[in-house]
């Protein structure tokens, strides 16, 4: 997929996103703020070894050990409208401001609300089948002072229709120069 391409789905995110008063922007993986995100997205890219992506398998809990507090995985379960993400892992930094979601579907653990933003980053990754770098101001009522920089890539697992979807979230609180 060219790059022309590969921006349409970002595009599409984005446009989405600002009409449904979404507070989350979608781009391409770079630019991070994070250096811990660029490490990840080299991981990514070393561990893919030419390939679209990396399978899971590739990516260890030893590859992983530096971003597994920050670190979820997610599959998605069903297709079209019926489509829904089940959270198999959660890290430990995650949990602990946004609670231990792992083995939850996303429809259990986000307000109905928000669910269709995490769903439209999940669901573009999937369309790209490339990692894309997300800015978060979090509304959840638990998390709402938190702004985030994620880290969103798929991972092929074989014998799996679809791909599992990898991210990487660090937070900081909200500033005025955290607007998305």
């Amino acid at each position: 997929m060219d790059i022309a391409t590969r921006s349409d789905p970002i595009k599409r995110f984005n446009e989405r996103a600002k009409a449904s008063g979404w507070t989350f922007t979608c781009g391409p993986a770079t630019g991070f703020k994070r250096p811990e995100l660029a490490s990840a997205l080299a991981l990514w890219r070393e561990k893919a070894a030419g390939r679209t992506m990396p399978t899971r398998g590739d990516m260890t809990a030893r590859a992983m050990k530096p971003f597994m507090p920050q670190m979820s995985i997610l599959e998605r379960i069903g297709s079209g409208k019926d489509a829904r993400y089940r959270v198999r892992l959660h890290g430990s930094v995650l949990a602990s401001y946004a609670g231990d979601t792992t083995g939850l579907f996303l429809d259990q653990v986000v307000p109905a609300p928000f669910v269709g933003s995490y769903a439209g980053v999940y669901d573009t990754v999937l369309e790209l089948l490339a990692p894309v770098r997300l800015v978060s101001q979090f509304q959840a009522p638990k998390i709402n002072y938190l702004c985030g920089e994620s880290l969103v890539a798929p991972l092929s697992h074989p014998g799996m229709g679809t791909p599992l979807i990898l991210s990487v979230t660090y937070v900081d609180a909200k500033t005025a120069d955290s607007a998305v």
